[in-house]
């Protein structure tokens, strides 16, 4: 009887290898969904993102004239790193590994027991750091949609509070010129009252 497949948390979204002895799975967010890659299907997501030769993960600081472009990829290495494993001067010949080979693979899963060469744990790294910073911003984001709606929420509760302290305050108006109205009406009612009893006391004062 064949084994059930690993639910969809526990294996990559692109090549759907599952977390199994040295596989490792990162977390990656994507159009405010979080998504599990392998290793080396995270890397090759992001490209511009690391150096593919050192797996250094860039800070945004580099400056054009450290770095090359590969022809294919968005991929950018250190030009330190390309000369010195390759010796090309010139960024008009680069193509990063993942382009240069179709089946290259930046990690390569290990069996249980078998210890990480140092190249390895470098990408492993590089890997983490990416997932890490990837979800971080998300966070942030997260969090300032929050505080948004938030304040939106507040904007929304503010001007409820005052239409229906407008609207109070217009049936006030509304009851009070009424009862002034009422008041009139009772004081007409009292002249007229009062102007019988005198057309009266007058007839019998006559009688």
């Amino acid at each position: 009887m064949n084994p059930p497949p690993p639910p969809p948390s526990s294996s990559c979204n692109t090549c759907g290898a599952f977390t199994g002895g040295c596989t490792f799975l990162h977390s990656l967010s994507y159009q405010a969904s979080s998504r599990r890659y392998c290793t080396d299907c995270l890397l090759k997501k992001n490209h511009g993102l690391f150096c593919p030769i050192c797996f250094q993960v860039y800070d945004g600081t580099l400056s054009p004239h450290l770095r090359l472009l590969c022809l294919r990829c968005p991929a950018i290495a250190h030009r330190s790193c390309v000369t010195s494993n390759s010796g090309l001067p010139s960024a008009s010949y680069f193509k990063c590994p993942a382009c240069s080979d179709p089946n290259f693979s930046y990690f390569r899963p290990r069996r249980e027991g078998e210890e990480l060469d140092p190249k390895s744990a470098m990408v492993l790294v590089a890997a983490a750091q990416i997932s890490a910073e990837s979800l971080s911003k998300a966070a942030a984001a997260s969090r300032l949609y929050a505080e948004r709606r938030a304040l939106e929420a507040a904007a929304a509760k503010n001007k409820a509070r005052e239409a229906l302290e407008s609207v109070e305050s217009i049936v006030a108006l509304e009851n009070e010129e009424q009862q002034q109205q009422q008041q009139k009406k009772q004081k007409q009612k009292q002249k007229k009252k009062k102007k019988k009893k005198k057309k009266k006391k007058k007839k019998r004062n006559v009688a």
